[in-house]
């Protein structure tokens, strides 16, 4: 997958998120997990990094 489209599809799923949030809790709740891990998996991407250097990313500062 590109680094736009994956970019881009991150942003579309947290706005959604937040859409959730506010309409129906549990829902935008268990949808921050797959922004975390969606998150995690472009964060990878993007500084082509494997699983050992994974404990080194700043996740939560990243959003």
């Amino acid at each position: 997958m590109s680094m736009k489209v994956m970019k881009w599809s991150l942003r579309a799923l947290i706005a959604v998120t937040v859409v959730l949030l506010v309409v129906n809790t549990v829902l935008g709740i268990g949808l921050i997990a797959v922004d975390m891990l969606f998150g995690g998996v472009y964060l990878m991407q993007r500084n082509k990094c494997d699983r050992r250097q994974l404990h080194r990313l700043d996740l939560m500062h990243r959003f």
